[in-house]
């Protein structure tokens, strides 16, 4: 892409997002095709540019005050520019699906993590801000979707292929088959295509969460989240009030960070875990400190027992368990365990509040 356009693309998303909070008081967010009495041609010529009758009426750009202020404006602009390219021959495509990946593998290219912006991630075979995979043989998926030229660290050339690999994966054809994550918001093409980009439900219903958030006046869930019904139906996953903490509320709410939700489901496949603690009777602080605590934000959980035996230092499901946390990459990969064992390193921790628990806590940001 070059500069003048990229210099467009940022000018275009920058009026955006000031007409946004202009019009703050009136609503969440805006349509843009409103916007045409006003500035919609000059938008329209920007973002497409210069051709403002090829930018037609964008199907569903229309961001939230959630995006506004969450996506970069530029990520913004390559988000909702190949949404318009990809739509007549892939209509299921929405930017939002796009910004909701995006923002699970790198944070819209903010992440420090490796492989964002050079290399390859922790696995050794993913890199981008759409972390492609580029190290699965001939040919890898990145050299599937990608355009001679392409940079698989550069936005433009990456998000572009990433909706290109979501439309050949079922969301250009709509046609019908088995929904794999039926607990999950969204249609059976979108939940196909989205866990052939993660081979899981529970990136699935973070990814179209996310998007939901991300979308102007999305309508209120219809009761409570399927896969938070899930969770509460799972029969591996219990709770307790034992130590004090009331979590079953809590996992029930919908409230816990989306990552603490998936992980949940993740472990649950694994192992038989009860939860002691989430927010609900937790302190404020960090025990000693006034560090406000991960459990206070809704982005942590302490787990007691694994396969029915109590966390302590010869429970070796539960050591297991906390070692598995060290192979998670991306969106799961926790900020903060305590656990009974020593293990030394990032993001690990023992003390004497954690010798009969597992506690794992997540940042502020999705990927860091």
């Amino acid at each position: 892409m070059t500069t003048g356009r990229r210099w467009r693309l940022g000018v275009a998303v920058a009026v955006l997002c000031l007409l946004a909070l202009l019009a703050g008081g009136a609503s969440p967010g805006f349509p843009l095709p409103s916007l045409r009495g006003a500035l919609g041609d000059h938008l329209a010529r920007l973002l497409d540019g210069g051709s403002a009758p090829a930018f037609r009426e964008l199907r569903g750009v229309a961001a939230s005050r959630y995006a506004l202020g969450d996506i970069p404006s530029d990520y913004l602009a390559y988000y909702i520019r190949t949404d318009e390219h990809e739509q007549l021959a892939c209509p299921a495509l929405t930017w939002q699906l796009l910004a909701g990946i995006g923002k699970i593998e790198s944070d819209h290219g903010r992440s420090p993590a490796p492989g964002v912006h050079a290399g390859v991630n922790r696995h050794g075979c993913c890199a981008g801000p759409m972390q492609f995979n580029v190290n699965n043989g001939p040919p890898s998926t990145w050299d599937a979707f990608k355009r001679p030229g392409d940079s698989v660290y550069e936005p433009a050339d990456a998000i572009p292929a990433a909706a290109r690999k979501l439309c050949a994966n079922g969301l250009a054809t709509l046609a019908g088959g088995v929904d794999p994550c039926p607990h999950v918001e969204g249609t059976p093409a979108e939940h196909r295509a989205l866990k052939r980009y993660n081979n899981a439900c529970w990136y699935v219903h973070e990814v179209i969460t996310l998007a939901s958030r991300y979308t102007l006046d999305r309508p209120p869930p219809a009761g409570r989240d399927p896969f938070v019904r899930a969770l509460l139906a799972n029969p591996r996953i219990t709770t307790t009030t034992s130590r004090g903490c009331d979590p079953a509320p809590d996992l029930a709410s919908g409230n816990l960070d989306l990552r603490v939700q998936s992980l949940l489901a993740a472990l649950a496949d694994r192992w038989a875990i009860r939860i002691s603690c989430a927010r609900s009777g937790h302190s404020t602080y960090v025990k000693g400190t006034r560090r406000v605590s991960n459990h206070t934000v809704w982005r942590a959980v302490d787990i007691d027992e694994v396969d029915h035996a109590p966390v302590r230092h010869g429970n070796t499901a539960a050591r297991d368990l906390a070692l598995w946390l060290d192979r998670l990459d991306g969106p799961l990969r926790p900020a903060e365990v305590g656990s009974p064992w020593r293990l030394g390193h990032r993001p690990y921790f023992t003390d004497e509040g954690h010798q009969d628990h597992i506690h794992i806590g997540y940042g502020h940001l999705f990927a860091e």
